[in-house]
């Protein structure tokens, strides 16, 4: 054997110690050391697994989250969106072998303080990894910090924590997704000259990342159109924290400013910010299916519900009902010492009423 071989294989093998000694939740079993190994060869290879695990919806033939503890905090409980993806969290936990007991849960509320709040009671449980799903971008700054101080790895929902792997939608993609049926809709309408205003249901407080659920909805819109003729036409709109009291408010204030308003397309974050814009418009008498281009996100049970009655044209869905079969296979994979990827982004589908019952059956 050569001497430059030689160092190769004793650098490559201080490197593979080096890397799975600081990687979290090393406590595993022989098993998962070797899986750990293999990662570095075939990059995600346990979560991958894992995945197909849970995708079959039933339980894991290895019982991976057993001896384990999970935190999950909700956006809100009550929205049909959040109570899917804790639904699916609860059962995936169960598939993987992991203990009801031993996952912990609280709710923010839509709340900032009490994310923050809630955050610090699920350090103290000291759990081996963190799901945090929670709007505000601030406080998943100071989240990332405390418990990057732990050494307790973060696993960031729909909006993101600085330093954790992202799991959710791809903001922009989504939006212009919603962008290009939007134009589809406009065209059968009559083309963008029939339209007087375009209204973005944005929220701020979610950060840059999520803000591109709404801008990239504009720049399907710019890049059919060209910005010259979008941009005076644009309205955004502050909906808040995507609820439907805040958007039901900033949507009253943009009609009282804009009374000529007769023909438009509206978008949202999400179906209950939409919620609060439908009423908006129909308590100033200016509803009219047939005037009110609507595309919104997520097609959650509200936004179902939406498009039946047909108040909506259509949503992209996000499928909330299988968050879990990406958060527990990551979870559990970074409880074993393995890699996961820095974003797993869901599959999503553009749903009318037309393709709805493809998806979902009525209830």
């Amino acid at each position: 054997m050569s001497k430059t071989k030689l160092i190769f294989i004793l650098v490559l093998a201080v490197a593979l110690v080096a890397t799975f000694s600081i990687m979290p939740g090393c406590k595993g079993t022989q098993a998962a050391t070797e899986k750990t190994v293999a990662e570095s060869e075939s990059g995600y290879a346990l979560y991958e697994q894992l995945r197909e695990y849970a995708k079959a919806n039933k339980e894991w033939p290895e019982k991976l989250a057993a001896n384990y503890s999970l935190a999950f905090t909700n956006i809100m409980g009550g929205i049909p969106f959040c109570e899917s993806v804790w639904q699916n969290v609860q059962d995936q936990w169960k598939f993987a072998g992991g203990d009801p007991n031993k996952l912990y849960y609280a709710d923010n509320q839509y709340d900032a303080t009490m994310g923050l709040q809630n955050a610090d009671i699920m350090l103290a449980k000291k759990p081996n990894v963190f799901i945090n799903f929670q709007f505000d971008s601030k406080v998943n700054s100071i989240i990332s910090n405390k418990f990057g101080s732990a050494n307790i790895p973060i696993i960031a929902v729909d909006v993101p924590t600085p330093g954790a792997p992202f799991m959710g939608v791809n903001n922009f993609q989504v939006a212009y997704m919603a962008g290009e049926k939007a134009i589809e809709l406009v065209e059968a309408a009559g083309g963008i000259d029939s339209i007087d205003k375009i209204i973005l249901m944005q929220m701020p407080s979610g950060g840059e990342v999520v803000m591109l659920r709404s801008e990239g909805f504009y720049q399907a819109f710019a890049d059919k159109y060209g910005a010259e003729k979008i941009d005076p036409m644009t309205i955004r709109g502050d909906g808040g924290a995507g609820e439907a009291e805040q958007a039901n408010q900033a949507l009253t204030d943009i009609l009282s400013a804009n009374p000529d308003i007769e023909n438009a397309v509206l978008t949202s974050v999400n179906e209950q910010t939409m919620s609060g814009c439908i009423a908006a418009v129909q308590t100033a008498g200016r509803w009219d299916p047939e005037k009110w281009i609507v595309v919104t996100q997520g097609c959650d049970e509200t936004g179902q519900q939406q498009l039946r009655d047909g108040l909506t044209d259509a949503s992209v869905a996000y499928f909330p009902e299988k968050y879990g079969e990406y958060l527990i296979p990551a979870s559990v994979a970074l409880m074993n010492g393995a890699l996961v990827p820095p974003f797993m982004y869901v599959e999503n589908e553009v749903i009318t009423v037309d393709n709805i019952d493809q998806f979902y059956s009525a209830k």
